[in-house]
């Protein structure tokens, strides 16, 4: 599946429960909680926890991904492409 697709599977969720589009600041909030659950997670070496916060979290993040039409696919390649110049870039240095 692209990431597109995942955001899309979110979106059809949240019309089901009548959630599209409403409570983005919450969610924000949902997020930054996680977060800080993902980081006592790390802290605390539970690899089951930081699996489970980085699920909940990737949720949120394709929740508001799909509130406000967000193209994933696009964002990754173009990540990706500006990450490759830094890969070429040490090699190039040596390192």
């Amino acid at each position: 599946m692209q990431l597109n697709d995942y955001r899309d599977e979110v979106k059809e969720f949240l019309i089901k429960i009548n959630s599209f589009g409403k409570n983005q600041e919450q969610k924000l909030d949902w997020l930054e909680k996680e977060f800080e659950l993902l980081k006592s997670a790390v802290k605390n070496h539970d690899n089951k926890a930081v699996s489970h916060q980085i699920y909940d979290m990737m949720y949120l993040l394709f929740e508001i991904a799909a509130d406000n039409n967000s193209d994933l696919d696009s964002e990754w390649i173009n990540g990706h492409k500006k990450k490759d110049k830094y890969i070429v870039g040490e090699l190039k240095n040596g390192i």
